[in-house]
Order: C-alpha cells, then structure tokens, then sequence
C-alpha cells in the first residue's frame, strides 16, 4: 500500500504565500526564487523523477491547450492553472489518453459523467475540457460554504478522483470524532482511516490513489501558477 504523506512545512509555506486563488501574492524576481525553492523541495519530496518531464509537457504540451482551460476558467470561476493541473494528473495532457477503466480525454471522463454534463465526445478537447471543468464546478458546489475556498479546493479535487460520496462519509467520520470537517487536513486524515478499515482490496488502492491524486494536483498547479507569473515578471 503507498504511504501518503502528509503536507510538509515548504508545502505549508508555499499554500499560505500564494493564497486561495494564486493571486494575492505581488511576485518579484526575489520572492519567485523563493519559491521556485520550495517548489524545488516539494518535487523532491513527491515525484523526484516527475520534474523535468512536467516542465518539458509544459513547453510542448500546454501551450496547444492553454486557451481552453482559460475559457473553461471563466465558465467556472476556477483559475485556468488548476483545470490545467487536474487535466495533467488525468492525462498528461495527451486528447488521446485512454485509461485501464476506459476514461478517455484530456479530462478522462466517464460515458456517465460526460453525458450527465452535456459532452457527446470525450475525445474532443474543447468537449474534454468544457465537460471536466463543468464537472468540477458541480462537484464543488455539492460542498457547503462553511468550508474555506482552498479547503473546499482540494476536497472537490478528491472527489473528481474518488466521487463525492467517498468525501461525504469522510466529512461525517471527521465531524464523529470533533474534529474540523471543514478543514481539508483532517478530512485527508479520515480517508487514510477509511482505507485502513476497508475490506475491499480494490477501495483501499481507490482511497489512497486519491489522496496521492490531490498531493500531485496541488503541486501542478503550484508549479504552473508560479512558471506563469515568473514568465510574466
């Protein structure tokens, strides 16, 4: 079973310097090589050999797709980074990606969740991309708005991974035993719990795969929030 591992102080320093939408923080030439070091750090600590692949797909990649994630952003009222990011995990921006389960598309959308959003061809970009981020959203307003922005982020991102019902019992297993169900830490920590007591084999490999799926989104779009605005400086 993988070890997930909790987030580390340079994970904590880069979530609190860049801020709910990646855009309170005033970024200059010393502040960027701040935190193009703990971003350094963090690659290390999550996928040492992902790095170099990642910014190459960013150069290569990206750039044919970067204009529908902005107009899917703007549906949406997501930053274009993050529906960028998710779409990495899915796809590795690869239209033509096909997964084991038979997900496909830059979003890699099921047949039931594609037409639950309106797509009628998952293999389509513009379709891929439009459906996923529609997706995201609704999942995203399934959570109540006790919950802080960033919180609620990363449990919407759980839940594109693992379905919103996984995340609704991890939220009541949390609030069972008083700790915060708004708070995406212990939410996390109850999913760990739940694939500790799960008997299915198969769940236990969903639950964590999900709990890794988060860690590598926060740090795509931790990568590509700060290459941009670097880029832009």
């Amino acid at each position: 079973m993988k070890k997930i591992r909790p987030v580390s102080f340079c994970g904590f320093l880069i979530i609190v310097l860049l801020g709910l939408d990646n855009s309170v923080v005033s970024f200059n030439s010393n502040n960027t090589a701040y935190l193009e070091e703990e971003l350094n750090l963090l690659w290390e600590e999550h996928d040492p050999a992902g790095k170099d692949i990642f910014l190459t797909r960013v150069v290569q990649r990206l750039p044919e797709w970067e204009e529908l994630f902005k107009e899917a952003a703007v549906q949406t009222d997501q930053h274009w980074t993050l529906l960028a990011a998710i779409s990495y995990q899915e796809s590795h921006w690869n239209p033509k990606a096909i997964s084991k389960t038979g997900v496909r598309g830059l979003m890699m959308l099921t047949q039931t969740t594609a037409k639950e959003v309106g797509i009628s061809k998952r293999t389509d970009p513009k379709q891929s991309v439009k459906g996923g981020s529609i997706y995201f959203q609704n999942l995203l307003e399934k959570f109540p708005d006790s919950i802080p922005r960033q919180d609620k982020l990363w449990m919407t991102i759980a839940a594109y991974n693992l379905g919103f019902s996984y995340l609704k019992e991890a939220r009541e297993k949390t609030r069972n035993t008083n700790a915060n169900a708004d708070s995406w830490i212990e939410v996390s920590k109850a999913l760990m719990l739940m694939a500790t007591e799960e008997k299915d084999p198969s769940m236990v490999v969903r639950i964590n795969e999900a709990l890794d799926y988060v860690q590598k989104v926060q740090l795509y779009y931790r990568t590509l929030s700060v290459n941009k605005r670097s880029s832009s400086i």
